[in-house]
């Protein structure tokens, strides 16, 4: 009984969560490009603070919208979970994992703070990843239910965590890391317009003003689309300017991001064609923005030890 409890909650969890690593590490390596030294320990640390944190959004999420999940299609990228609507006396554990997740992670970055010395503003950065998780559904805030959940998303998704990877080797946040974190929270924002393409029904039933609600699945694609094409625009810009005095060769960097707008391409047609396929098309245009990921993290290292 309690082996079950215990495994309902993991599942709970979402091993999706773990994704956050390719766009935590490319903030350490990026810092690493810029001249900071690449250090274990505190890059270990950063991961339980994120992923602690990235967690308890998961769980609090799940809390929130259990009403909503009811009328969701469930898929490992989006639409919550059914664990809560088939086992409600799960509510209050699932409170309760999500406090603790939280304080872990809040308690970890005052600690690390303290131990290498990094200013407050160390510790503000942690406090401002948690709140935002947090109020991404909490009440009063709710930001999805008002209309800044593609917003929370990007700042958290491009901003946030790979800043926190940055941060943490390069004893700050400065200018080169907010110019590098532009086309991320592009990307960022494109993932959120896709994921809210599968759960458009559940989101308008339960009243979250997501875009994809407010102006339809056609326009999310279109928006998603448009969104990767200045991705790419940014790095050309970088290519074409010393704006960023670093070792990357930033066409090598823009041709890695033509694949989402291939895809964002076949997509929009691929919808035309059939709009009740949407699942497939969300699966593969997100698949292709963790591709560009992976690839960004492979290139990063190649420069660096190199």
């Amino acid at each position: 009984m309690v082996l079950d409890k215990f495994i309902r909650i993991v599942k709970l969890g979402r091993l999706i969560a773990h994704t956050v690593i390719l766009v935590y590490v490319l903030g350490a390596l990026f810092a690493v490009v810029v001249g900071a030294s690449f250090d274990v320990v505190k890059f270990t640390i950063g991961y339980i603070i994120l992923f602690s944190g990235v967690l308890a959004a998961i769980y609090t999420n799940n809390y929130n919208d259990v009403a909503i999940d009811r009328y969701a299609t469930h898929t490992f990228f989006s639409g919550g979970s059914s664990i809560l609507i088939d086992h409600p006396e799960l509510m209050k554990t699932t409170r309760h994992v999500a406090t603790a997740l939280y304080s872990v992670s809040i308690l970890l970055g005052f600690v690390c703070m303290v131990v290498f010395s990094y200013p407050i503003t160390f510790f503000l950065y942690v406090l401002l990843g948690n709140f935002l998780g947090w109020c991404y559904t909490s009440p009063p805030v709710k930001l999805v239910y008002r209309g800044f959940g593609e917003f929370t998303t990007m700042i958290g998704a491009g901003f946030i965590i790979p800043g926190l990877a940055y941060f943490l080797m390069r004893g700050t946040i400065d200018a080169p890391f907010v110019l590098f974190s532009v086309p991320l929270m592009l990307f960022g924002f494109t993932i959120s317009l896709y994921l809210e393409l599968p759960d458009k029904n559940a989101d308008s039933t339960g009243q979250k003003r997501t875009f994809v609600v407010r102006r339809g699945e056609r326009l999310g694609l279109l928006l998603g689309l448009i969104s990767t094409c200045l991705v790419i625009f940014c790095f050309v810009l970088f290519a074409l300017f010393p704006i960023l005095t670093v070792a990357l060769n930033f066409w090598l960097i823009a041709l890695f991001s033509m694949l989402p707008v291939i895809v964002g391409v076949w997509s929009l047609m691929k919808y035309h064609a059939d709009s009740t396929k949407i699942l497939p098309i969300v699966f593969r245009a997100v698949t292709c923005v963790f591709i560009v990921y992976i690839l960004l993290d492979i290139y990063f290292i190649y420069v660096i030890l190199t």
